[in-house]
């Protein structure tokens, strides 16, 4: 059952990509494989650079009790999870923020110089990145399960269930979106403003992300709240991005708007 759950989950995520280029093509510009493969490069490099920065907490507490790992190797799992249960909310912000800095920095690289709609298929190649890790997670749900109370099971499956069929919307409005209003903002010479403004955005979409999987993860957060609090991530997280999006591709008046 988890297989063909798994099967079902990764033929949906390359299928909605497969749409969304199509979408794009259809009603904006017509798109060029390597505008694409740029956008898939500096992604890469962007979240290489951004895992390395994300493990220094926990490497700071590995480090720090490494020590204890030949009598006890499993005290520093124990030292990691209780530092992230102290210290969750500031971890949240600081996994989004580093998230944010890396891959729109990167984006601004990506995009500068390059006419507008090869921005839009540079944001397309971040999104397929996007897409990529969660058919890594799909395949890795075959192997790895984590332990949780059976009621909190239920409402995690539906909300993941969710997460998954908005997962291509998000990923392909907003990636994409992100990399018009820089472009746009760079125009105009006020390209690191339209950098802020997508790390912020950024920011709060990764952190919200962290802060939900981990609460779930580690028990800080019952039933009660995995459902209010998931509605209030998907509302804000989608709105936010289609909101980029049509923003990115506003031509009405130019480029006035932005100056």
């Amino acid at each position: 059952m988890q297989l063909i759950t798994a099967l079902l989950a990764i033929t949906y995520l390359i299928t909605s990509s497969a749409i969304a280029y199509l979408l794009f093509s259809k009603f904006t510009w017509r798109g060029r494989a390597y505008w694409v493969l740029i956008g898939v490069g500096f992604m890469l490099l962007a979240v290489i650079l951004q895992a390395i920065v994300q493990g220094i907490p926990t490497l700071i507490i590995v480090f720090t009790h490494v020590s204890e790992a030949p009598t006890n190797p499993g005290s520093i799992i124990g030292f990691v999870q209780g530092f992230v249960k102290s210290n969750i909310y500031w971890l949240a912000i600081y996994m989004g923020l580093i998230a944010g800095v890396f891959q729109e920095t990167f984006r601004y690289l990506a995009v500068k110089d390059r006419e507008f709609k090869a921005s839009l298929y540079i944001g397309y190649g971040f999104a397929v990145i996007d897409i990529a890790f969660t058919v890594i997670s799909a395949l890795s749900s075959l192997f790895i399960t984590m332990p949780m109370e059976f009621n909190v099971q239920q409402y995690v499956a539906a909300v993941s269930i969710v997460g998954l069929v908005l997962q291509p919307v998000i990923s392909f409005t907003f990636h994409p979106g992100a990399s018009l209003i820089i472009r746009r903002y760079q125009s105009v010479g006020r390209g690191f403003l339209g950098l802020l403004l997508m790390i912020l955005a950024h920011t709060y979409i990764d952190s919200f992300t962290w802060y939900l999987d981990n609460a779930v993860a580690l028990n800080l957060i019952g039933p009660g709240l995995v459902v209010p609090l998931s509605s209030v991530f998907f509302a804000t997280v989608t709105a936010i991005s289609a909101l980029i999006l049509a923003t990115g591709l506003r031509v009405d008046g130019g480029l006035r708007s932005f100056t």
